[in-house]
């Protein structure tokens, strides 16, 4: 070893030497620490010699080596975890203090502002039972996060899709809520859904905001389902009029994950937010917001603000109006007035939803805005449950604005509109 790179670990010693020091001190005698301090004022010395040999210098190094791996504890020798504990923690911390107070990364789960957000997906299979190759699926999941689901038959028979009673007295889709793991350790909350072969019930576990209904639906193309009566689970299904047979899959598609984008969270400590931006609210502060009115769910939701305090809204033709003129700030006002694309342009509330409507309710229907509250709207706004349906969103419940799309690779990436 050149004695330059002998100087340089000595240098390394030293700063362990000193790191020893301070993480044991109180736990080392006196005699210990005389002795340290003794072998380190050596070693100093000799590194500041321009004059220093080689032998010398690996001696003394030798010296204080074998002194710190006697009174080192966990600090010295280095380990994996004694090198790299420490810096694990502060940019744990580093992480967690940009996630808190700067750019929150965010997780669009349901397509309420499709298109310009895309929310959780299906990708159909023509062929159910043409399932991708190992590698086409890996390749899905790194571009597009997407999520490969099959449901093989285990038996022959008819398929059937159990039916629940809704406290409308309609009838719905069953499924039940289920503990799962996100990401194969984060728990989570799934939604399982039946699909009965034969009788025989055959589960299948999705997210809870995947729409699992819709997807059902579209597997079969072309069937006409029946509501009758049977003897297994709820008492009512869907015949779907269709057949399966032993290690055939009766569902097979992907779910592409929705646009995660960063929130920027420390802009409207400085600015007012304005109508048109994306922005990212907390639930827990909006009583009702899943359509009860003791519901209090602590989510975060992503709209486009439709309205501030002191202004008057009002849905007519398509279009949001602002004290009687068409709202413009942003493209998506202006594209669902037009019903331009995909935008199939603003809807007022659905009477028959769960969920009472409140604000804008029907033609000539006006919302006049209190301070310090905002209108949120989803862009597909014929599917989105928000402001129409719980009111006003309270300023405090503001997180920030969504700022920039990062994942997936699709035509939405880049800076969010």
């Amino acid at each position: 070893m050149s004695i330059k790179k002998q100087k340089k670990a000595g240098k390394e010693l030293l700063q362990a030497a000193n790191k020893v020091y301070h993480y044991r001190r109180d736990v080392l005698s006196e005699a210990r620490l005389v002795e340290l301090d003794k072998a380190v004022a050596e070693l100093d010395a000799m590194l500041r010699d321009p004059a220093v040999s080689e032998s010398p210098l690996e001696a003394c190094m030798n010296r204080l080596d074998a002194l710190l791996r006697k009174i080192g504890g966990k600090i010295y020798p280095k380990t994996f975890w004694s090198d790299n504990l420490e810096v694990a923690l502060v940019a744990a911390i580093i992480v967690i203090g940009i996630r808190t107070f700067f750019f929150q990364p965010f997780i669009i789960p349901t397509n309420s502002m499709y298109p310009t957000y895309s929310g959780m997906n299906a990708v159909m299979y023509e062929d159910k039972d043409d399932a991708p190759a190992a590698l086409t699926k890996t390749f899905r999941f790194l571009t597009l996060g997407a999520r490969h689901k099959a449901l093989i038959a285990q038996n022959s028979g008819d398929i059937q899709i159990p039916m629940a009673a809704t406290q409308d007295g309609g009838m719905r889709i069953y499924f039940k809520q289920v503990k799962g793991k996100k990401w194969g350790f984060l728990p989570t909350v799934l939604a399982e859904y039946t699909v009965l072969v034969g009788g025989v019930p055959h589960s299948i576990r999705v997210p809870a905001d995947f729409d699992m209904q819709g997807t059902l639906l579209k597997s079969f193309p072309g069937a006409e389902p029946e509501l009758i009566r049977t003897n297994n689970g709820t008492g009512y299904a869907l015949d779907l009029h269709a057949q399966a047979h032993p290690g055939e899959a009766v569902l097979r598609f992907d779910i592409t994950l929705g646009d995660a984008l960063f929130v920027d969270r420390i802009s409207y400590h400085f600015k007012r937010p304005q109508a048109g931006d994306p922005f990212v609210f907390r639930t827990r502060d909006i009583p009702g917001i899943e359509g009860g009115a003791n519901s209090y769910v602590d989510k975060y939701y992503i709209k486009r603000i439709g309205g501030v305090g002191g202004e008057t809204l009002e849905i007519k033709d398509s279009a949001l109006l602002v004290d009687g003129e068409p709202r413009d700030e942003v493209e998506a006002f202006g594209r669902n007035a037009r019903k331009e694309g995909e935008y199939g342009g603003y809807v007022y509330p659905n009477s028959n939803s769960s969920s009472p409507a409140k604000l804008m309710t029907g033609p000539g229907v006006t919302a006049e805005i209190p301070e310090g509250k905002f209108v949120a709207l989803g862009d597909n706004s014929a599917n989105s449950l928000d402001s129409r349906y719980w009111g006003y969103v309270p300023e405090k419940a503001v997180i920030g604005k969504a700022i920039f799309i990062y994942y997936p690779f699709t035509k939405r990436w880049g800076l969010a509109e």
